[in-house]
């Protein structure tokens, strides 16, 4: 009987690292869920990002032309379009592919892993495409009419055009994992208390500029801030993105799959 219980002990065992393994050989197969509508996840963006830079370029080019076409380089926050159109985009697929997750079998911890992998990549895209601008905006003068969407001094005065993206990259991952949160929390809790949830993150960091104000610390925040360059920035930004990451993991964990 011992030698029976032996062996079963050993089958168990054999079958619960086959699971192990077969659950993250699916990795690959969560990744490509998130692209199953091409659409959604790749060319709503890239559309997103050129007509909101063609928009940034004209307004500048209308600037110039009502006035002597000299002054300073003009700025603007077209970029950032596309960052919270990523944003939207991860909530609502998180939304979406999750009950079809778990209708496929797919552990809830490979589609977090599956999930992330393709924001990451999507953010890596997106990196690249804010670099590329950038260099084609100083080439050509900010298309002749000093008008810069990428090129901002607060992004590469200290990392150049390659920090800036790398930058730009890793807010875009924040921002989804910051939309897939609030989709998978959603599907967590009721919405009464989804709406509690938001309102005492509000507070808190609503309390915690009153501190930096009543002690007057935001000279030593600015401090730390200018001594920062691109890269180091990216990099604290990607710690708190891996930590929501775990978070949205544990959230999701008792999500109910609904469609």
């Amino acid at each position: 009987m011992s030698s029976l219980a032996v062996q079963s002990t050993e089958a168990s065992t054999a079958q619960d690292q086959q699971a192990s393994r077969s659950s993250f050989a699916r990795l690959p197969s969560a990744f490509r869920l998130q692209f199953t509508v091409p659409s959604q996840m790749i060319w709503v963006p890239l559309g997103v990002f050129f007509l909101s830079w063609a928009l940034a370029i004209g307004i500048g080019l209308w600037i110039r032309h009502l006035g002597d076409g000299t002054g300073d380089p003009f700025y603007t926050g077209a970029s950032q379009a596309t960052v919270w159109c990523l944003a939207f985009i991860a909530a609502y697929s998180a939304s979406h592919t999750f009950p079809f997750s778990m209708a496929l079998s797919y552990s809830r911890r490979v589609f977090v892993l599956g999930a992330f992998l393709a924001f990451a990549a999507v953010s890596a895209g997106f990196g690249a495409l804010f670099s590329i601008a950038i260099l084609l905006e100083r080439t050509t003068g900010g298309f002749w009419a000093q008008s810069y969407t990428f090129d901002l001094p607060l992004m590469t005065q200290n990392a150049g055009a390659l920090g800036a993206g790398v930058l730009a990259g890793t807010v875009c991952l924040g921002a989804m994992m910051v939309g897939f949160f609030w989709s998978i929390l959603y599907r967590r809790v009721s919405l009464a208390l989804l709406w509690v949830i938001a309102l005492l993150l509000v507070a808190l960091l609503a309390v915690s500029v009153m501190v930096l104000t009543q002690n007057g610390w935001w000279p030593q925040v600015f401090d730390w801030l200018g001594v920062q360059s691109s890269y180091s920035f990216a990099g604290w930004l990607l710690l708190l993105t891996l930590g929501l990451t775990a978070v949205n993991y544990l959230v999701i964990r008792r999500a109910v799959p609904t469609a």
